[in-house]
């Protein structure tokens, strides 16, 4: 324990092979680790490395109270409960917008308020970033999953699950107050 201590000493002095040594030490499990959170071995692998990445880039700045090891560990598992966190309001966002594409069909709206709504989601949908509307098409309308949607357009999963976020975050955006209009009918 005190030489991993040590070795970060020597991390905070620009020390690289110090700090191969702790990467070395600990990736696999804290890998484990973040796994067993996050159970996905590509995301539980960014966990581990973010958590390294972070470590360089702020050495100087990390004051150690505990063991190093206790340090890593509660990294990993602050890096995985945000993004699970990250993922249940992405999650959440989902359902708001499935919500308001139920509602389309509409035993609640006659026609034309029907229509006009298509019209709102239909203009959110097409003002999206190019990547974003692609994935979110692919996903949404031709039923593709995460990982078929990155094999399909030679990206990560993790890029597509950013790209997502954003394309969730910008159609709620865009249809808040077509949502707040609608949100009684839905309820």
């Amino acid at each position: 324990m005190k030489s991993d201590l040590l070795l970060f000493d020597q991390v905070k002095n620009d020390d690289m092979a110090a700090y191969e040594v702790i990467f070395k030490k600990y990736f696999k499990e804290l890998y484990r680790f973040a796994f067993s959170y996050v159970r996905d071995g590509q995301i539980a692998e960014e966990m581990a490395q973010e958590v390294f990445l972070y470590i360089w880039e702020k050495r100087m700045q990390i004051e150690i109270q505990t063991t190093l090891k206790t340090y890593l560990y509660s990294a990993v598992k602050n890096k995985c409960l945000n993004y699970i966190k990250l993922e249940l309001s992405r999650q959440q966002s989902m359902s708001d917008i499935s919500k308001v594409m139920l509602s389309i069909s509409g035993e609640n709206m006659d026609e034309g308020e029907s229509e006009q709504l298509k019209k709102y989601i239909q203009n959110a949908i097409d003002s999206l970033p190019k990547k974003c509307r692609q994935i979110f098409i692919l996903s949404r309308n031709a039923g593709m999953t995460y990982e078929e949607i990155a094999k399909e357009l030679g990206l990560s999963k993790k890029t597509v699950e950013n790209q997502m976020g954003i394309a969730l975050k910008k159609l709620r955006e865009s249809l808040e107050k077509v949502y707040k209009m609608y949100k009684e009918i839905m309820y």
